[in-house]
This record gives structure tokens, C-alpha cells and sequence, in this order.
């Protein structure tokens, strides 16, 4: 994989044709291994089941049941294929989703439209370390309405809570404000 000249290694280098040169990457992230579960169980369980059936017969019911343990397993290579081809990326100014193997799409979604966010992390998702995010913004459904399977994702939604809901131009940082002055407050324009 080449990486890219702007932002470094670990970062591809397609995300140069994406990102404009004032964007700074605040995360990159593939989904969760979690999503390989049920390709894996599938493959695995079609395996000892032809394994199971040859035991009892053979002949064409064999060639058949093995040909179709081959279409099982091509799927769980398009699964990781898939997988691997896919990148969220969050920068100071939109959520991305590259993804696609015939045709390459970018789904985005600026910053400044989000209007609120969810966050969810189910049971499993608690133990084996994955969330979800549901993205509201203003105006017509969004193609990044919902990102399930964020590894790492109590960390992810600090970082983009960080971007949302407190904008670089209204963040003051202590090194800012002088004992006794007034921190201003921006209010929400509620209309």
C-alpha cells in the first residue's frame, strides 16, 4: 500500500485526491473485527457439515455440497476484501466513509451540519470493545446516518464529540484566560 505524501505513513495515499490540504485527520479507523463473526461461523460450520456429509456419502451429493463450501468461503474473502477496502475517516471539518470495490465512493458529511449525535454500545459491544454512532443533521437523510462497528469507540466519541460540539474558534484553553476574565459563552440559536 503506498502511503501518502501529505499526511504520512499508516495513511493512504487515495486520501490525498479526498482531503482538502487544510484538513487534519483526527482519526482512520476499519470497523471492528466483530464483523467477520458470523462469515467465519458460516464457513466453519458449512466445513464440519460437508465434513459430516462425506462421512455418510459420496459421489455427486460430495462434488455438490463441496461447491458450495467454495461460494461460502469466496464469500468470506469478498467479507475481508471489503473489510480492508473500507476507511472512516474524521477531520477537523467532515466525517468520511470511503468504501467500494468496483466503484469507489466517498460519503461525507460536514462537521458543521451535524446537529446531534447518539452513541450506542450494546452488551456485546461493551465486552468485545465496539459502538455505534447515529449522526443527525440538518435538512434530508444522510448517507453517514449511522456508523456501526467503531473499535476503540469511547475514544472515537470524545474526539469527535471535540469537533461537534466545541468548535475551534469558541474553545479557550486555560493558557488563554487570565485570572478573573470572563470565558464568553456562545448560546445555541434556537429558532
Amino acid at each position: 500500500m503506498k502511503h501518502s505524501e501529505r499526511y504520512g505513513p499508516g495513511v493512504p495515499a487515495e486520501l490525498d485526491r479526498y482531503l482538502i490540504p487544510s484538513e487534519q485527520i483526527v482519526f482512520m479507523f476499519r470497523r471492528h473485527w466483530v464483523v467477520f463473526a458470523e462469515p467465519v461461523a458460516s464457513t466453519v460450520l458449512s466445513l464440519i457439515f460437508l465434513a459430516w456429509l462425506s462421512s455418510l456419502t459420496g459421489g455427486v451429493v460430495i462434488t455438490v455440497a463441496t461447491g458450495l463450501w467454495l461460494v461460502v468461503l469466496a464469500r468470506l474473502g469478498l467479507k475481508l476484501w471489503l473489510w480492508y477496502d473500507e476507511l472512516i475517516i474524521a477531520t477537523n471539518r467532515r466525517l468520511m466513509r470511503v468504501h467500494g470495490i468496483v466503484t469507489r465512493q466517498v460519503d461525507i458529511m460536514p462537521m458543521s451540519k451535524v446537529t446531534d449525535m447518539r452513541y450506542d454500545r450494546s452488551v456485546t459491544g461493551q465486552i468485545l470493545g465496539y459502538g455505534r454512532f447515529v449522526v443527525e443533521s440538518a435538512g434530508q437523510d444522510q448517507a453517514l446516518s449511522s456508523i456501526n462497528y467503531i473499535p476503540d469507540s469511547d475514544l472515537r466519541y470524545q474526539q469527535i464529540s471535540q469537533i461537534i460540539f466545541a468548535p475551534s474558534e469558541t474553545r479557550i484553553t486555560a493558557k488563554q484566560r487570565t485570572p478573573g476574565t470572563r470565558v464568553p459563552i456562545k448560546e445555541p440559536d434556537h429558532r
